[in-house]
């Protein structure tokens, strides 16, 4: 069987911090009494689409394959049948990322447990406990797994978990999942984030348009894989320092190139409703463009000499037009990359854009480089 693998720690909780009254359990999880009896299915499936896969999808990421698609929604989570025997149970943690020749996916660890069903099974078993009047619960968010079972037959099932009057998992079911042998931990692919070249290249796989970096006074919009590394997270580079960076003896420059879909995200448009955001930040907000990974490339020394000159150069004029295609160039010194971009229009005002600085005239040499 392909789909199997565990989740070491089980549940994992992540603290918002004060009380809340009134909790009772959480959407996707019914309570074990109130639930239906489990459906089953041929073998078990972690790649389903309607699991918890967008927890391991980075937000604002543009995603490029999407394996879940390829199968079918796994059933709602449910009772164990009581003539129901497993003979091995998987434990399905939607954290982690897995590279291979297309680069890199998010993915879902699965680690495969067996042994003495008895003590799960009874766990399993357990009602859930009701809310009270005026309940008082922790605001953590619990990150639940998800837990199949499957007999000798390969037949499976998905199992609901046990609640408190809070909606939290009891922990009988995590003592008694801990008590069985792991026989088996894989990672498995979910949906590619990050191409092979844009990985190969040290590109992000989205980022804000140039003229944001003026938008915003250079607030750090510019998401880059620091390192891109097997299991390296994306991070967000820090603004930049108020004064253009120098680019002396630079030798070399890695080049990012970017197109951008000119129709306003219809998801902004939420942000009318939220309060504390005031007209002139949500009109800036409403016009964000960002663009999508197209390609990369190398500049050698002869070409990045261009570069050095572009702190020098003259202010650009006035315009409007928004660009369809630009450029992020990583200038390198002695073979290391300088923690500073350069962006670069490569059609509409076909500017260029340097940290603490106006927008610039670049130099027609560089453009034509660079398309």
């Amino acid at each position: 069987m392909s789909h199997r693998a565990r989740t070491a720690g089980g549940a994992v909780a992540i603290t918002l911090a004060i009380l809340l009254s009134g909790c009772a359990g959480l959407p996707g999880f019914p309570a074990a009494t109130d639930a239906p009896i489990a459906h089953l299915v041929e073998g078990v499936d972690c790649q389903a689409p309607n699991l918890n896969h967008d927890i391991a999808v980075q937000e604002g990421v543009p995603t490029q394959t999407d394996l879940t698609a390829e199968h079918p929604a796994a059933p709602d989570p449910g009772r164990v049948p009581t003539d129901f025997n497993p003979v091995a149970a998987y434990r399905c943690t939607f954290f982690g990322s897995l590279d291979d020749a297309q680069g890199r996916w998010s993915a879902v660890q699965v680690e495969t447990l067996e042994g003495d069903f008895g003590a799960l099974l009874s766990a399993l078993a357990e009602p859930s406990d009701q809310a009270g009047p005026n309940q008082a619960c922790t605001a953590d968010m619990e990150l639940v797994p998800e837990l199949w079972l499957e007999n000798t037959d390969g037949d499976a099932l998905r199992a609901a978990w046990p609640r408190t009057s809070c909606g939290k998992t009891k922990p009988a079911t995590h003592t008694a999942l801990d008590e069985l042998e792991l026989t088996d931990t894989t990672l498995l692919p979910l949906v590619l984030q990050v191409t092979r070249e844009a990985l190969d290249a040290n590109c992000a796989m989205s980022t804000g348009t140039p003229e944001q970096s003026l938008l915003f006074g250079g607030m750090g919009l510019q998401t880059f894989p620091e390192g891109m590394s097997d299991g390296a997270e994306p991070t967000t580079i820090p603004a930049p320092p108020a004064e253009a960076p120098s680019l002396a003896g630079v030798d070399g420059a890695s080049v990012c190139v970017y197109t951008v879909d000119l129709q306003q995200d219809p998801g902004l448009s939420e942000l009318n409703s939220v309060e504390g955001i005031d007209d002139l930040a949500l009109g800036a907000m409403m016009n964000l463009q960002f663009g999508t990974f197209a390609g990369a490339s190398t500049l050698e020394a002869d070409a990045a000499v261009l570069l050095a000159a572009a702190a020098s150069a003259s202010q650009a004029p006035e315009c409007s037009t928004d660009p369809t295609r630009f450029a992020v160039l990583w200038p390198e010194r002695a073979g290391t990359r300088l923690d500073t971009s350069i962006q670069v229009e490569l059609d509409g005002c076909q500017r260029l854009f340097l940290p603490g600085s106006h927008a610039l005239v670049p130099a027609p040499e560089l453009l034509n480089i660079l398309q």
